[in-house]
């Protein structure tokens, strides 16, 4: 059955979703949607995601939405997927865990930096949140790094859903302008392996310089 993935190139909640099919190998056929391909409310799409936004992974007639949920769908319905979402309940746990905080606690401040760097012009730039929010984020993501601690990946022995839902931020983050980053050894090596990867360098690793409002 093959694939379709509804949303635009340079959204890192589809690119997140992209990023997996590449691990996995899986070919799909991708169709733009949001953004300057508008479409988010079309009636077609609506009845596949009710809340209008991108991605949405249509398999057949089964059409799901929400990034993570997509990757947890893709994880459990294709070979390969077992590797970086294993049967095991326990590990299958702490991998859910990293998933909720990239969403519920990282990606709040990484929107919110993006939009004040890349979608503001410079003049209307609110350096002092940007600074906060910067602060903010990263002290969240020391969190990642004491997880880390000697080990190259969050959970397990090697690449999971969880290095994945939280690590599809940090090219963006590493890449951004005028942000104070501090120094993240741990943090920085282990995005170092992410942007190593081939599937990575293909869907996330790529200027974003298109987006910047001027």
């Amino acid at each position: 059955m093959s694939l379709k993935l509804f949303g635009r190139n340079d959204s890192v909640n589809v690119q997140k979703v992209m990023w997996l099919l590449a691990e996995l190998g899986l070919p799909y056929e991708q169709i733009e949607k949001g953004g300057k391909f508008g479409g988010l409310d079309d009636p077609e799409f609506l009845a596949m995601n009710p809340v209008g936004r991108v991605p949405v992974l249509l398999d057949g007639e089964t059409a799901v939405f929400e990034s993570n949920a997509i990757l947890r769908y893709l994880a459990t319905t294709r070979p390969g997927g077992e590797g970086v979402y294993p049967a095991d309940p326990g590990l299958r746990a702490q991998i859910d865990a990293w998933m909720d905080y990239a969403l519920g606690t990282l990606y709040s401040d990484f929107a919110q930096l993006f939009l004040g760097v890349v979608k503001t012009p410079p003049a209307k730039r609110n350096m002092k949140v940007i600074a906060i929010t910067a602060r903010r984020f990263q002290a969240n993501m020391l969190t990642v790094g004491q997880t880390l601690g000697d080990r190259d990946w969050l959970v397990g022995d090697s690449l999971s859903l969880a290095d994945i839902a939280v690590g599809a931020f940090m090219y963006r983050f590493y890449a951004l302008p005028m942000i104070k980053r501090v120094d993240q050894a741990r943090v920085q090596a282990w995005t170092n392996r992410l942007v190593e990867r081939d599937a990575y360098k293909q869907t996330l690793g790529s200027s974003f310089k298109h987006m910047f409002v001027t």
